[in-house]
């Protein structure tokens, strides 16, 4: 039940702050000085922009989100816990947000600007955020169970 909540919360959230994003975005605001800003920008590129070839980008998006999901349903989902539940689907559906985007415009709205760093989006920022948090679960449950 978690997971669909999620599923639902995070697509809606992500299509909406690039909706805000592309209708409000037409100058630069700066959040903090000109380290942290807002920026519209369309990325056609993988992450910090590098740049490969279109085709290998759509399989290989294809491809770990598939392997995600098989994974979950295979291993995680019969374990009936909520928060990997919750962390899967979050990780799986912000995903999902990019890749929808990058398939119907060949591009992903990017719109959160870190100096010197990169430019992103929600969906960037929260993949990698809960993939953090799953490794670090797995690696206490890992060690837990070592003892």
């Amino acid at each position: 039940m978690y997971f669909y909540i999620v599923v639902i919360l995070s697509v809606l959230s992500d299509y909406v702050s690039k909706l805000i994003a592309m209708s409000q975005l037409s100058n630069e605001i700066n959040i903090v000085w000109d380290f942290l800003r807002l920026q519209l920008i369309y990325n056609k590129w993988i992450a910090f922009s590098i740049p490969i070839s279109w085709i290998i980008l759509k399989i290989l998006t294809v491809a770990i989100i598939s392997w995600i999901t098989v994974y979950y349903y295979k291993n995680e989902r019969k374990r009936k816990n909520n928060i990997l539940d919750i962390w899967y689907g979050l990780i799986l559906w912000w995903a999902i947000g990019n890749w929808i985007e990058r398939i119907i415009n060949s591009k992903v709205t990017d719109f959160i600007a870190i100096k010197y760093f990169a430019i992103f989006n929600f969906g960037d920022i929260f993949i990698n955020i809960w993939v953090i948090i799953l490794l670090i679960y797995y690696f206490k449950t890992w060690q837990n169970n070592k003892i």
